[in-house]
């Protein structure tokens, strides 16, 4: 476990063997193809959400995103006695020469009492990171990147050079 540079090691930096074992051209695709086909709500196009973003359920597609999930936990929280009370997840995408969509936004959900923890990965290389008020993600591919659910954030503001695909979650979780 790495610690990324701020305040007060906000942003704790985890390798992911899961996802590096099968992150190839054909992995990309398929969750391109999930992410185009499971739409992140009801509503969407006219929603709050990306223009291109799945439902919150892609890790019950994907069994190495579930495995993942569970390891980052584990590690993370130094123990596999845990419980998720919600778990959000989801990829974000953004095709190549497109503007990113800035929101600064968090995943806290109010008046719950629980643990809530955040994380995202790059599935693809990018040199758009994520911005939060006093420091930047600068991505590196399969490592998840995990923060306080409250810390406020939002996709570095640029144009594309190649596909973006960037796995998201939100969490709830107990020990």
């Amino acid at each position: 476990m790495d610690y990324l540079v701020g305040i007060n090691k906000m942003i704790e930096v985890f390798d992911c063997p899961y996802i590096s074992k099968v992150n190839n051209k054909k992995f990309q695709q398929d969750l391109i193809k999930y992410t185009l086909k499971n739409k992140c709500c009801s509503t969407s196009p006219n929603c709050i959400h990306p223009e291109i973003q799945s439902d919150q359920k892609v890790d019950e597609e994907f069994s190495c995103i579930k495995k993942s999930i569970n390891s980052l936990f584990t590690n993370y929280l130094e123990t596999k006695n845990f419980k998720f009370h919600k778990k959000d997840v989801w990829i974000y995408y953004a095709s190549k020469n497109t503007n990113t969509e800035t929101f600064k936004h968090n995943h806290f959900f109010s008046g719950i009492t629980n643990t809530q923890v955040s994380a995202l990965m790059y599935i693809t290389p990018t040199d758009l990171g994520t911005d939060f008020y006093n420091f930047k993600i600068e991505p590196e591919i399969n490592k998840w990147y995990v923060w306080h659910s409250g810390l406020y954030h939002e996709p570095e503001a640029g144009i594309t050079k190649e596909d973006r695909i960037v796995l998201a979650l939100s969490s709830v979780i107990s020990i």
